[in-house]
């Protein structure tokens, strides 16, 4: 679709920030209510073909001011206020920031800034958690990374190293993963040395408790509250695989029902009063028979049209209640299936991405992966109403 065939409408056009399966995603559930957006990113994507979208460049949301301004200056363009998504911290921290400046011009889908920031930060989201009787990993906090050599004794090994602020981490450090799975003092000792290289000291560390387990035990609940942070839609679902294996993103999850995660996510969202699509982790811990908190992220996740697939259009609510259409009753999920990127899923799975990453004991043959997609399935990417992506991808990957 032209961008200027789209801005000719007369509507609350949804504006995508981020393409990828988590815009692509959220395109095509606005689009099955017959509604196109604009879907922006750094770069032309396979995202950008959809049918449901204008795909349109814009600068990169680390140059703030610039990135303001073309917001501002699409915003002028449209006959009514446009419809902010976002799809990863680098796009909702300086949305977020700059929500009087946007408001001009745009609704938006999530909370203010203050509410983002108790989500984001971990050392206030695992506050608020506390204070609201969640179950939580033993948990460390550290200023400045060379202080943990004062609680060298009291860590429990393995453990878990992570920023209290992702955005950048990874990238400052060289590193593929955002969260690092240490098994005993010298490894975390080696990767001490390495924040402290990459003049990462001052950035506030999570050195937490390991939840034995595998991935699977690694449970999502993806929910939309309401203004009131109260949640009216949610589903559940578990990780199959993620790259990288040990601690990484998502490439295939099963929806499944799981319902005593509602209890612990509405407390979570009521107490720091969160309004929009989140997507919040927990591990089950079968040494006590609780899920523990790991993290919320206050966005749409990547994996969210399997919340579609599975029967709620959480991306069409949300529109809905911004232009006064509020939902009042509560819907969960009602059906189980598979979500997956199945390109990047079977050729690290099967055809040795893992393998040649370091990461041999997650190879499986043909017959052990086929059996762990077994069931009603559906692509991040591939999808016969809207076939171009797909085909994009291929060709672009």
């Amino acid at each position: 679709m032209k961008l200027a065939k789209l801005l000719e409408k007369d509507y609350n056009i949804p504006v995508i920030l981020g393409g990828g399966p988590n815009g692509l995603g959220l395109a095509r559930s606005l689009g099955a209510e017959g509604i196109n957006s604009v879907l922006t990113d750094v770069k032309k994507n396979f995202s950008f073909s959809s049918k449901y979208v204008a795909g349109l460049e814009c600068p990169h949301p680390s140059h703030e001011d610039e990135f303001i301004g073309f917001l501002t200056d699409l915003g002028k363009k449209m006959k009514k206020k446009a419809v902010l998504f976002v799809t990863n911290d680098h796009w909702m921290i300086p949305v977020s920031k700059n929500q009087s400046i946007l408001s001009e011009y745009y609704l938006f889908t999530m909370s203010e800034w203050s509410v983002i920031e108790s989500c984001t930060d971990k050392r206030k989201m695992y506050g608020i958690a506390e204070k609201s009787g969640i179950n939580c990993p033993k948990t460390f906090y550290l200023d400045d990374i060379a202080d943990i050599k004062n609680i060298y004794e009291e860590i429990p090994y393995p453990c878990i190293l992570k920023p209290v602020i992702t955005l950048d981490f990874a990238d400052k450090l060289k590193s593929k993963a955002r969260v690092f799975n240490l098994h005993n003092r010298e490894e975390l000792e080696n990767l001490v040395s390495r924040i402290i290289n990459a003049d990462l000291r001052n950035r506030e560390i999570v050195v937490q408790e390991y939840i034995p387990g595998g991935i699977e035990t690694l449970y999502t609940i993806t929910t939309y509250s309401d203004k009131n942070a109260d949640i009216v839609a949610w589903s559940t679902g578990h990780k199959l695989r993620q790259r990288p294996p040990d601690a990484g993103t998502i490439i295939s999850g099963r929806v499944i029902p799981e319902p005593r995660l509602l209890e612990p996510a509405t407390k979570l969202i009521k107490n720091s009063g969160f309004f929009g699509i989140a997507n919040t982790e927990f591990k089950y811990d079968k040494r006590d028979d609780t899920y523990k908190l790991i993290e919320i992220n206050p966005r749409p996740g990547k994996w969210n049209y399997s919340v579609m697939a599975s029967g709620i259009n959480m991306p069409y609510m949300i529109l809905n209640e911004l232009l006064g259409k509020k939902q009042n009753t509560v819907v969960s999920s009602p059906k189980e299936l598979i979500w997956l990127c199945f390109v990047e899923d079977f050729y690290n799975s099967v055809l040795g991405g893992f393998k040649r990453k370091g990461y041999p004991e997650f190879q499986l043959s043909p017959g052990k992966y086929c059996k762990s997609i077994r069931g009603k399935k559906v692509d991040a990417i591939f999808n016969f109403k809207d076939i171009k992506p797909g085909l994009s991808y291929l060709l672009n990957p």
